[in-house]
C-alpha cells in the first residue's frame, strides 16, 4: 500500500536510496551490450518500523564501440649479414577494444627501403613460400574483441655496399578500420653488415697516363675490404684490349693466370679490413697515334652472405701522348634565401685537355652544409624534374662525378641546397665547388658561392586602456603591436588570446588594423571558441613578409 510520507514532530522518516546497479564503462564490454538500471528507495518511521520500498522505473542504454589495438613487440633490432636480402620481422595485432574490428597497416623507413606486409597463416613467424605468393596484405581480416592477427613485415636492403654499417628504422603503424584515430606502432631497426669495398670507383690508377707507342704501361688496383664480413671466392679480371695492349707481366705472380687476352688473379677470401693488391703491366701497341685512348678496366667478383657480387673499377684516363685541363664558370655566385628554400646555383664545367676524361665535383661549406650537384639537363638554369643527380661513380674521394667529357666540352651543372635552420638572421655561408680532372689532381679549378639566409624576427607589443586601476563594470582594449623585422618571412601567425581571470570578453569586438572581425565561423582570420569556461580568440594573420610595417590586433573584455 502506498502511504504519504511527511516530516512531523511525532515522526521522522529516514530516507535512503540504493542504486540497483551503477552502470561501469569498460573495454571489455562487449559492443552492443544493452545495460539496464533502476533504483530503489527505502523508507521508515520514526520508531524504525520498515514501512515501504519503492523502485523507479528502469533506464537502459547500449555499450558502444571503442577501439584499441596493441601492436608487439614495440621494438625489434637486428643485424643483416649481406646487401641485397630480405628482412622479415614477425608483428601481433591484438584486437584490445570491445567489438570486431579490421586494422590497416601502413609504414615507414628511414633508409627509404621497400616493405611489405603478409600474414602469418600458422603464426609461427616465418615467412613461407606459400605465403608469399599469397600476396602482400594492407589490411588485416576482421579480428574479434581480445583475439590477435599475426603479420610479418619483409624490408629489403638494397644493393649497396656503402650501407655498412648503417641502421635503416622502419616505424610500422596499425590503424583501426572502425576508428582512424586509434593507432599503435612498432620501431624496427635493421643494422646492414656486409663488404664494402669503398674505393672501387679510383682505386686503378695507371703509369705513365702519356705513353709513346712501344712504351709499357703498369695499372695498379688496391681494394681495401672497409665492411663487416668476409668477402670470399674473391677474383680479379683484366680484359685485356689486344688492339691497344700486348700483355707483359702480373703481380702477386703465384695467384694470376692469363687465358687468351683475359688475365684473372684468384684471391679467394678477402676478411674485413684486409686488402688486396695487384699490378699488372702492358706493352702500348706501335704505331696507334696520338691521342689514342687507352682503356683498360678490372672487374671484382666477390660473394658475401650467399649473394656474389660483380664490381668494376674506374677506367683510369690514359692516352698516348695526353694533356689534362679543366675550367668552371661563373667562379663567383651569391644568393640570398630564407630556411627551407631550395636554391640552386648554375654553373659550367669544361674539359680544357685533348683527351676525354671524368671531371669530378666536390664542396667545402663553411657551416658544414650538405650540398648536391645535378646535371642540367635541359640547361635553363633552374633546377627541375628533367635534372640527374650526380653520383660518386667513378669513385672520386670526396665528390661526385660528371662522367666523361670529352676534349673541349662543357656541361652545365647545378649545385643545390636545401637551406638549413639557422638561429640568426642574416647568416652567411660560404661554399667552395671544385672541378678536378679524374686523371690528373694537379688540375682543378674553383668557385665560391655567398650565400644569406634570412629568419623572421618578430617584434610584439601589448598595451592595455585605459591605464591604472580600475572600476568593475569597466570596459577594456587590449592591443597587440607587431612586425617583422627580419628578412625572411613568418607564416601562419596566429595570436591565441584567452579571457582573463574575472574578465569578460566582448562579442564582435576584434580588429585588425582597424577592421572589425565577427566571431563567427567565417572567412574574416577571426574564431572565438570556449575552452575551460573561458573564452579563446584565435586570431590568424598568415604570412608577415620581410621587414613587415608594424600592425595592430585589438579586442575588448569587460572587468566583473
Amino acid at each position: 500500500m502506498k502511504q504519504l510520507l511527511s516530516i512531523s514532530s511525532t515522526m521522522f522518516i529516514a530516507l535512503a536510496v540504493l542504486l540497483i546497479h551503477d552502470a561501469a564503462y569498460s573495454l571489455g564490454t562487449p559492443a552492443g551490450t544493452t545495460i539496464q538500471t533502476r533504483s530503489r528507495v527505502v523508507y521508515s518511521t520514526a520508531s524504525g518500523v520498515s514501512q515501504d520500498t519503492i523502485y523507479s522505473n528502469s533506464v537502459s542504454f547500449t555499450v558502444a564501440q571503442v577501439a584499441t589495438v596493441n601492436l608487439t613487440p614495440s621494438t625489434n633490432a637486428s643485424t643483416t649479414s649481406s646487401d641485397s636480402v630480405y628482412v622479415t620481422y614477425p608483428l601481433t595485432i591484438t584486437n584490445s577494444g570491445n567489438g570486431t574490428d579490421k586494422f590497416n597497416l601502413s609504414s615507414t623507413s628511414s633508409l627509404g627501403w621497400s616493405r611489405e606486409f603478409y600474414f602469418d597463416a600458422n603464426g609461427d613467424g616465418i615467412l613461407q613460400s606459400g605465403e608469399i605468393s599469397a600476396g602482400a596484405i594492407t589490411q588485416t581480416a576482421n579480428i574479434a574483441a581480445d583475439a590477435a592477427y599475426k603479420t610479418m613485415v619483409r624490408l629489403f636492403v638494397p644493393r649497396d655496399a656503402s650501407l655498412n654499417g648503417q641502421t635503416d628504422v622502419t616505424v610500422v603503424t596499425v590503424k583501426s578500420d572502425f576508428d582512424s584515430l586509434k593507432l599503435n606502432t612498432s620501431q624496427l631497426s635493421t643494422t646492414v653488415s656486409t663488404v664494402y669495398f669503398s674505393n672501387i670507383g679510383s682505386s686503378l690508377t695507371v703509369s705513365p697516363s702519356n705513353p709513346s707507342p712501344g712504351d709499357n704501361v703498369v695499372y695498379t688496383l688496391s681494394l681495401t675490404n672497409n665492411g663487416d664480413e668476409s668477402a670470399t671466392g674473391v677474383t680479379f679480371t683484366d680484359v685485356i684490349n689486344t688492339s691497344l695492349f700486348s700483355y707483359v707481366s702480373a703481380t702477386p705472380s703465384g695467384i694470376f693466370s692469363i687465358v687468351g687476352n683475359t688475365g684473372t688473379w684468384n684471391f679467394g677470401t678477402i676478411n674485413a679490413g684486409a686488402t688486396a693488391s695487384i699490378t699488372i703491366t702492358l706493352n702500348v701497341n706501335a704505331g696507334l697515334p696520338n691521342g689514342t685512348v687507352l682503356n683498360n678496366v678490372v672487374t671484382v667478383a666477390y660473394t658475401v652472405g650467399g649473394n656474389t657480387f660483380t664490381l668494376t673499377s674506374n677506367d683510369p684516363s690514359a692516352a698516348v701522348g695526353t694533356t689534362h685541363g679543366v675550367q668552371i664558370a661563373p667562379t663567383v655566385l651569391s644568393a640570398s634565401r630564407e630556411v627551407e628554400d631550395t636554391l640552386a646555383y648554375a654553373m659550367t664545367v669544361k674539359n680544357t685537355g685533348n683527351v676525354k676524361d671524368i671531371l669530378e665535383l666536390s664542396y667545402s661549406s663553411s657551416k658544414s652544409y650538405t650540398w648536391t650537384f645535378f646535371r642540367d639537363v635541359n640547361g635553363n638554369a633552374t633546377l627541375d624534374g628533367s635534372d640527374t643527380q650526380l653520383t660518386d661513380a667513378a669513385g672520386s674521394p670526396a665528390g661526385v662525378d660528371v662522367d666523361s667529357v670529352a676534349t673541349s666540352d662543357s656541361v652545365k651543372i647545378l649545385a643545390r641546397l636545401i637551406v638549413p635552420k639557422v638561429t640568426t638572421d642574416q647568416e652567411q655561408e660560404t661554399a667552395t665547388f671544385t672541378v678536378k680532372s679524374g686523371a690528373d689532381a694537379s688540375k682543378f679549378q674553383t668557385a665560391s658561392a655567398t650565400t644569406t639566409i634570412g629568419i623572421p624576427d618578430l617584434v610584439l607589443t601589448r598595451t592595455v586602456s585605459p591605464s591604472g586601476d580600475q572600476p568593475p563594470g569597466q570596459e577594456m582594449t587590449f592591443q597587440v603591436a607587431y612586425q617583422n623585422n627580419g628578412h625572411g618571412k613568418a607564416y601562419n601567425v596566429t595570436f591565441t588570446e584567452t579571457e582573463a581571470d574575472s574578465m569578460s570578453y566582448v562579442a564582435n569586438s576584434v580588429t585588425i588594423d582597424n577592421v572589425a572581425k565577427t566571431d563567427a565561423a567565417d572567412a574574416d582570420e577571426v574564431s572565438v571558441t570556449t575552452v575551460g569556461g573561458r573564452k579563446v580568440i584565435t586570431i590568424s594573420v598568415g604570412t608577415l613578409n620581410a621587414l613587415s610595417s608594424q600592425a595592430i590586433v585589438r579586442y575588448r573584455a569587460t572587468i566583473h
